[in-house]
């Protein structure tokens, strides 16, 4: 007995993975393998090295590193549309240079997210301060890469935005069940002798910066990736590459955990990348995943507040 995570509908399957089994021209696991390297030492490029809310690297929140390497993934994914050998690989290009713009957005702008808080009446560091905070940096995510995807010629279906195949709805569930499951789970720290008058700004507020974090990273991570990798390394390689990058993306935590939990940190969202990544494959949709790791966030946000 085998478990599959491709594609489930077959019209979504030809369109995404060709099918390499019985094709001539399938490509070798060496290939695969060699392919898998490159797209990973990019996504180390745009996801470790280049986001402004690490110090881990100098490069970090650097605008001239994010704009050199956005210019480089935009001339090569150009250069590979031209091409009659590699243009197959010019959407991927395209996706890292998208990627590494919301990169380069983020250090423009990202300066003014104190004032986006109290232009709408809150205060950083508070509550609500983080659940705008989160919402402030989302937008400076989102909108870039929607704008450029549109840009492209692509639509939102692209992206995994649209309802996907038969098993959406499975996917949707899936995610509804268990964001009540990691909300019941931690209102037992509530139960156990925290204060329970925190309680209502605590979810109100973590349930906004759960969901924007969650629309952040799912689009940012997969969204933008799934579709683009799926015909170049099949399922399991889209999977386990970008979970591997998104848990990569979480030593950020450096800067507010304990150096002792970061490791865990990590596998967890390594984990949680997996789940996430063959939900999608599965239903064709980010929505499912989009609801898991809302949830997982929501857990999180609670969970660390009620015992601060």
């Amino acid at each position: 007995m085998s478990i599959s995570i491709e594609p489930q509908s077959s019209t979504d399957a030809a369109v995404h993975k060709p099918n390499y089994e019985s094709s001539k021209n399938a490509p070798s696991i060496g290939y695969k393998a060699i392919l898998g390297v490159v797209i990973l030492t990019c996504s180390l490029a745009v996801f470790l090295l280049g986001p402004n809310y690490s110090t881990l690297f100098p490069t970090n929140g650097n605008t001239i590193y994010a704009a050199s390497v956005s210019v480089v993934f935009l001339i090569t994914a150009l250069l590979f549309k031209r091409s009659v050998q590699l243009v197959k690989y010019w959407l991927i290009a395209y996706a890292f240079f998208v990627a590494s713009m919301v990169n380069l957005v983020s250090d423009i702008f990202g300066g003014y997210q104190g004032d986006f808080v109290r232009l709408l009446g809150s205060t950083p560091g508070t509550n609500p301060g983080s659940g705008l905070g989160k919402l402030y940096e989302t937008l400076l995510a989102v909108v870039p890469i929607l704008v450029l995807t549109l840009l492209s010629g692509a639509n939102l279906r692209s992206l995994s935005l649209a309802k996907g195949n038969l098993n959406y709805k499975w996917g949707f569930g899936i995610g509804a069940l268990l964001m009540v499951n990691y909300l019941t789970s931690v209102l037992i720290f509530f139960g156990t002798g925290y204060e329970v008058s925190k309680l209502g700004s605590v979810i109100v507020w973590g349930a906004v910066f759960a969901f924007c974090n969650s629309m952040l990273e799912e689009l940012w991570v997969r969204g933008l990736f799934v579709k683009k990798l799926l015909p170049l390394i099949g399922a399991a390689g889209t999977v386990l590459l970008t979970s591997i990058w998104f848990g990569v993306m979480h030593f950020v935590a450096v800067a507010y955990m304990p150096i002792a939990v970061v490791p865990i940190f990590v596998i967890n969202a390594f984990t949680l990348g997996l789940a996430c990544g063959i939900l999608m494959v599965k239903t064709d949709s980010i929505w499912g995943a989009y609801l898991i790791h809302a949830a997982a966030d929501l857990f999180l946000f609670i969970a660390i507040l009620a015992v601060h």
